[in-house]
C-alpha cells in the first residue's frame, strides 16, 4: 500500500472547499461565539413577536351602540418590550377573529390578581388599544394605543417602574416584524357542538356584558 508523501498540500481550491463543509456542518457554535448567535440565527422568538401567555377572560361591552371588547391575559415574561410586544400581538390576532368597534388586551403577571376587581393599576404590565376607526372612539386619535410598565414585577405581580407609551412609528415597526401571530392559549375554552369557544374565566369570571364592566378604556390609569 502506498501512502502519501511528507511533502503532500491540499490544492488551495480543496482546502477551500474542506473548510466550507467544515463551517457549514459542524462549527456553527464555535462561530456563534464569535460573531454572536443573533448575526447567525437571529434573535429569540420572544424578543421579535412577544412571549408565550394564557386568557384570563374576556369581556364585551357595549357603549353607545359600541362594541368594546377587553381581553386579560397573563405571561411570565419579565422584560417590558417583551410585554407590550406580547400584547401587541394578541390584539392583533383578536382583531382577525372577533368583531369589535374598541380592542383593549391588558396584560398581567404570571403572579398578578385573580379578581377582575384588582386587575388594574399596577397590576397592569401592558396594555393594547386598537380601534379601526378611532375618531369614533372617545378620546383616540390613532388606531393604536401602546403602553407598558419598564420594571419587572414584584413578587405579588404588581410592576413599578417608568410608564412608557410607544409612537406609532415604533409600533409599525413592531408588527412588521413579527413573525408568530398567534392568540394566548385559553386553557378554559370549551367547544360547543356548533364550533363555537366560549372563554371561562379564573375565578369564574366568564364572557360579559356591559352591566358586569365598570372600566374605563384607559384601565391603567384608574
Amino acid at each position: 500500500m502506498k501512502f502519501l508523501p511528507t511533502s503532500f498540500r491540499l490544492s488551495r481550491k480543496l482546502l477551500i472547499i474542506v473548510t466550507g463543509v467544515v463551517v457549514l456542518t459542524g462549527a456553527s457554535g464555535a462561530a456563534a461565539i464569535f460573531v454572536g448567535r443573533d448575526a447567525l440565527l437571529g434573535p429569540p422568538a420572544e424578543q421579535v413577536s412577544g412571549a408565550a401567555c394564557t386568557t384570563v377572560s374576556t369581556v364585551r361591552l357595549d357603549r353607545n351602540g359600541q362594541q368594546w371588547l377587553r381581553k386579560y391575559v397573563r405571561s411570565d415574561a419579565k422584560d417590558g418590550d417583551v410585554r407590550i410586544k406580547t400584547a401587541l400581538r394578541v390584539a392583533g390576532a383578536v382583531s382577525n377573529h372577533e368583531e369589535a368597534d374598541l380592542y383593549q388586551v391588558i396584560l398581567l403577571d404570571a403572579a398578578g390578581p385573580v379578581n377582575r376587581a384588582d386587575m388594574r393599576g399596577r397590576a397592569i404590565g401592558a396594555e393594547v388599544l386598537f380601534a379601526r376607526n378611532p375618531s369614533a372612539i372617545p378620546g383616540m386619535a390613532a388606531p393604536f394605543v401602546a403602553r407598558y410598565t419598564t420594571g419587572q414585577p414584584a413578587g405579588n405581580g404588581e410592576f413599578y417602574g417608568e410608564r412608557k407609551e410607544l409612537s406609532l412609528d415604533e409600533i409599525k415597526t413592531i408588527v412588521t416584524a413579527m413573525k408568530e401571530r398567534a392568540d394566548c392559549i385559553d386553557p378554559h375554552a370549551v367547544e360547543e357542538a356548533g364550533g363555537h369557544r366560549e372563554a371561562k374565566a379564573e375565578g369564574g369570571h366568564g364572557e360579559a356584558s356591559a352591566e358586569d364592566g365598570s372600566h374605563e378604556v384607559a384601565a391603567s390609569e384608574h
